[in-house]
């Protein structure tokens, strides 16, 4: 159920953080966090894009910043091609019931002191009006809570409606939340690390969920995350992001067996791999790499923002931005081992790796 014009999509996106905490707007001053700079997504319906990175790398910030939570210091992000303004409670209004977004932890997200009954009724009648234009009552209501509940797998409703959060298991809090976000009808689903706070037994379960809900209803998914594995096995495509830049986009089975970008190698490798149980294949690319920390967001160095870090690092990495470079048809890395540079660096061919 793709398209080919994204649903919603991110241009140049950049957002500074002063260093008190306090936003910015416009130019950033010197003492800024540079969470996010010069991003560009696109989301389509049907399809799920992942967007993978170790904690600190921006991509939580990226899914506030495209559900209108935090105002964009720089960049624009598009809706269905129109450039979104969502200042104003009705603005901001008419943009959430497009585009929702599901958070980390589902306990947190959740009143305590309300049923699911309440939770569910109020994103119903903020977000739907009944067939005759008013406010869902009586058994619309009820049929409207069931149909929500179903779509998330619980059933029987009854069972469910009335229970408080504390009364729900990790898993069915976090189907609670996506009911809610359902409850609008959206577009586009922004998950952000929507099965990290769950036990290891139930995050398939979540993700065959979002995969069924991607499929009937053709949703647009921007899944945030810092498992790799889960990508691949869950995303159409996967963004990788280091210290607030995109370092790698691609197919996710592409990204995640044959990456490009050093980062992308190093991250592959953390990954447990079943058929390495002492972990050597991640300690041979540990080795090869230098060690090091990530770098300041206040004052970021120039160049590639991973230089410290990597193993094939020469001085134009250092000194200056590589902008994405594609390197096959819907491949492109952020490493200037991919241009026609004769002072590139010497990057070797993808190895084989497995998530």
């Amino acid at each position: 159920m793709s398209t080919t014009e994204p649903v919603l999509a991110a241009h140049g996106l950049t957002k500074h953080f002063r260093a008190g905490g306090r936003r910015v707007s416009g130019r950033s001053p010197a003492r800024a966090i540079h969470a996010v700079d010069g991003v560009d997504l696109e989301l389509r319906s049907g399809q799920v894009l992942a967007v993978v990175g170790e904690s600190g790398s921006g991509k939580s910030t990226v899914a506030r910043l495209l559900a209108g939570l935090i105002p964009i210091t720089d960049g624009q992000v598009l809706l269905d091609g129109t450039p979104v303004r969502v200042k104003g409670r009705r603005a901001f209004r008419a943009y959430v019931r497009r585009v929702q977004m599901i958070f980390q932890d589902p306990f947190a997200s959740l009143n305590p002191v309300h049923p699911v009954r309440y939770t569910l009724t109020r994103a119903l009648r903020l977000h739907r009006k009944q067939s005759t234009g008013g406010t869902l009552r009586g058994a619309e209501l009820e049929a409207a809570l069931t149909e929500l509940l179903e779509r998330v797998h619980l059933t029987p409703a009854a069972r469910y409606v009335d229970k408080f959060p504390h009364e729900l298991s990790g898993g069915q809090r976090q189907r609670i939340a996506i009911a809610r976000a359902l409850a609008a009808d959206p577009e586009v689903l922004l998950a952000d690390e929507p099965i990290s706070m769950l036990d290891v037994s139930i995050r398939l379960g979540i993700l065959n969920l979002l995969a069924d809900l991607r499929d009937r209803l053709g949703i647009a998914i921007l899944y945030i995350t810092h498992d790799i594995a889960s990508a691949r096995y869950f995303a159409d495509r996967t963004t990788v992001m280091y210290a607030g830049r995109v370092m790698e986009t691609g197919d996710s089975e592409s990204v995640t067996q044959q990456p490009l970008h050093p980062y992308t190698r190093l991250l592959v490798a953390s990954a447990p791999d079943p058929d390495d149980l002492a972990g050597a294949g991640a300690a041979a690319v540990r080795d090869r790499s230098t060690g090091g920390e990530p770098p300041s967001l206040v004052d970021p160095p120039p160049g590639c923002r991973f230089a410290q870090r990597c193993p094939y690092a020469t001085d134009v990495c250092r000194t200056e931005t590589p902008e994405l470079i594609e390197v096959t048809p819907g491949r492109a890395a952020a490493c200037w081992g991919y241009s026609a540079r004769e002072d590139r660096p010497a990057v070797p061919a993808t190895e084989g790796a497995s998530a």
